[in-house]
């Protein structure tokens, strides 16, 4: 924790506290691509400079082959000890016939007596001190074949991925394999026709989506240039 009661002049401390953080952040990034790297090495990609919208730093790890999930998923719970999984979610990449499953972990750092957090201290100078046991994020993207969107499931590792498995596949139409629970909708009705957050979906009742709209007025003009072009050869 910080003790920022004992601190006589917090604003001129505020700066330097901001510059700690970042640097505790930007070192626990690279020792986690690091790890992630020697670990798995062809089988991930690691885009750096990846900031969130809070401005703190955190770990991006894109897995590209889908059959290393469950082993990476046991690395970042049991090895990283990152042991809490926030959310499943997905990100349909239309135009490039792909879906992105993106899983976001935080490590948060407990005693394992009573479970409260544990406090670190590093002394900045006599007046301050910092506590560097953060409560860490990452996240790791899964590249998807989209006419194929299939993954194995990991509610056995994160108990609560069921329903987050459940949502992405009511939303997105993922398939999650292997679960000891029925895959099923969560929250749209079990007699539903399709899977509202896909690029292409329609339906009568329901505006489509601009991008939807824009992309089939693009592709309606190609394919008039393109019967354009043809009967101009035939002739």
């Amino acid at each position: 924790m910080f003790l920022w009661n004992k601190v006589p002049n917090k604003q001129s401390y505020s700066s330097k506290l901001q510059e700690n953080r970042i640097e505790l952040f930007d070192k626990f990034k690279k020792e986690i691509a690091q790890k992630f790297t020697e670990k798995f090495g062809d089988y991930i990609n690691i885009p750096f400079g990846t900031v969130d919208w809070l401005s703190r730093n955190y770990p991006i790890v894109i897995l590209k082959n889908p059959e290393k999930l469950r082993e990476v998923i046991e690395f970042i719970k049991f090895e990283l000890n990152f042991n809490y999984l926030n959310f499943i979610t997905a990100v349909d990449y239309y135009l490039h016939n792909v879906f992105h499953v993106v899983y976001e972990f935080t490590r948060i750092p407990l005693k394992t007596d009573d479970l409260a957090v544990e406090t670190v201290e590093v002394e900045v100078d006599k007046d301050l001190k910092i506590n560097v046991n953060f409560t860490y994020r990452m996240r790791l993207i899964v590249v998807l074949d989209r006419d194929r969107p299939e993954i194995d499931s990991i509610e056995d590792i994160y108990r609560t991925a069921d329903w987050h498995e459940r949502e992405t596949y009511d939303f997105f139409g993922i398939i999650f394999k292997n679960r000891k629970n029925v895959l099923e909708r969560i929250l749209m009705p079990n007699e539903w026709e399709g899977f509202p957050l896909r690029k292409d979906f329609f339906h009568e009742r329901i505006i489509p989506h601009p991008f939807v709209e824009a992309y089939y007025v693009v592709k309606r003009v190609k394919e008039l240039k393109d019967a354009i072009k043809k009967d101009k050869k035939d002739e």
